[in-house]
């Protein structure tokens, strides 16, 4: 079961990342310009929201499942000493979440917006924020993790 959430969580970061891109490229260019907000626009930020939602559930899986949370569960003490697990039972589940939440916020506020330009305005910034914090927290030292095969 752990190696399963392990692959999928892995595989999915590569997803979320390009619809990252994708959709805060073309909220830039809806921001700046006079195009419309479409359905296809609406259709990727909803694509990518639900990736996040969806990761989020594995990384919860993952959370229960994995090693690390075994040792962390030890105690507070023992976790904020040792480094690696502090980072992922702490650091990355904190910054993870707190990436998620901006991005649905700002998602929800896109959808409420009354002009385009505005709506993109709002993804635009939201978007950029979360993928920021996630950039922050992907574990790019484990470069040999980062693609299981």
């Amino acid at each position: 079961m752990y190696s399963i959430l392990l692959y999928a969580h892995s595989w999915l970061r590569w997803i979320i990342l390009i619809l990252a891109v994708l959709t805060i490229f073309k909220s830039f260019m809806g921001s700046k310009g006079s195009i419309p907000y479409s359905k296809a626009d609406n259709a990727i930020a909803s694509a990518f929201v639900g990736c996040i939602h969806l990761m989020f559930l594995l990384g919860l899986g993952l959370y229960f499942t994995s090693p690390y949370a075994f040792n962390a569960f030890g105690g507070s003490e023992s976790v904020m000493k040792n480094a690696t697990l502090r980072y992922w039972a702490v650091e990355h589940v904190t910054i993870m979440i707190a990436a998620i939440a901006v991005i649905t916020i700002g998602k929800a506020k896109a959808k409420r917006a009354s002009t385009d330009k505005e709506k993109f305005k709002k993804q635009l910034i939201f978007f950029s924020i979360g993928l920021i914090l996630i950039l922050s927290r992907i574990p790019w030292g484990e470069t040999a993790r980062l693609f299981r095969f």
